[in-house]
């Protein structure tokens, strides 16, 4: 059974992205009234809102552009999926230079992507509750921020390169020779947070991988890293309120809602619902669509006990 309450004091917003900001969790916010984007933080945010039906769905870029003043290359409203068809063929380009920047000729790469390389970056080891793990890289300036967006649960970050290539031409090594992936979905993130499997062991088997990426670097030929071997633990996921959480049983992205956002790993949130339960949810559902913020009665929900 539904319970909406239609209030003309509801404002017309949409939630754009999740920011992490000095290791902090924040949502970009889009309102329509005001036409501002403003960034809020996501600890203690209430989710109280309804989707009208139908919805209006905004660029998910459109709030980055905003701030940068050049919104005006962003078409703001999207048919379907989560940006409009410039921002997609835009975006598009600039990851098949960045991301395969390792791989091309410098003569077909743009000076803003070289540059971008100048800067240090560190590899590491990240791993999840479900027991997956990847090698990745980040910018060194970057690097918790960047571990913080992914969702990862511990991490070791085990050599520093001088460039973005260096690092790169590393982690397809350690990709092909030893194995190790260089994405985890979301799906797996979240089966490992509803589910954890590997909660105390983790950081033990993410030190034996590291043990064995560090042994291939050093006889890989490529002289110009250095060795860091630090730990990193993503303290949001040790909080209390993940302990045997369960999944949120409605879509973000219909019906009525009524929460409050307690913890953030990823763009994954533990939620105090309105009925007492501490749930989970994946923002992801929520982004991009205008909803109707205020005062919501949320939606009547079903969960069933977990059985330990």
């Amino acid at each position: 059974m539904k319970k909406m309450v239609n209030d003309s004091s509801n404002r017309r917003i949409t939630h754009l992205k999740v920011l992490w900001e000095k290791n902090q969790p924040h949502i970009q916010i889009y309102d329509h009234d005001t036409e501002k984007v403003t960034t809020q933080s996501l600890i203690g945010y209430g989710l109280s809102y309804q989707v009208p039906t139908p919805f209006e769905k905004v660029c998910v870029n459109y709030g980055d552009l905003f701030k940068a003043k050049r919104q005006n290359r962003c078409e703001k409203l999207v048919k379907s999926g989560k940006k409009c068809g410039n921002c997609i063929r835009e975006d598009n380009i600039f990851a098949s230079q960045f991301h395969n920047v390792h791989t091309k000729d410098r003569s077909s790469i743009s000076q803003k992507i070289l540059k971008r390389m100048e800067k240090e970056n560190i590899l590491y080891i990240a791993g999840f509750l479900d027991g997956s793990t990847k090698v990745g890289t980040s910018a060194s300036n970057r690097i918790q921020t960047r571990l913080l967006e992914q969702g990862a649960i511990h991490a070791v970050l085990v050599v520093e390169t001088p460039d973005g290539i260096t690092v790169r031409l590393l982690e397809d090594l350690i990709t092909k020779e030893l194995g190790v992936g260089q994405a985890i979905s979301t799906r797996r993130k979240i089966d490992g947070l509803l589910n954890p499997l590997m909660k105390d062991s983790l950081q033990e088997e993410l030190n034996i991988i590291s043990k064995r990426v560090k042994e291939r670097i050093l006889t890989s030929g490529i002289t110009e890293i250095t060795e860091i071997d630090t730990t990193w633990d993503n303290e949001y996921s040790s909080e209390k309120c993940w302990e045997k959480i369960q999944k949120y049983p409605i879509n973000l992205s219909t019906g009525s809602h009524d929460m409050e956002i307690l913890s953030v790993v990823g763009r994954v949130v533990a939620l105090n619902h309105s009925s007492g339960m501490t749930l989970l949810a994946d923002l992801d559902e929520l982004l991009g669509i205008t909803v109707e913020y205020g005062q919501i009665l949320g939606d009547e929900i079903s969960v069933q006990a977990k059985l330990f």
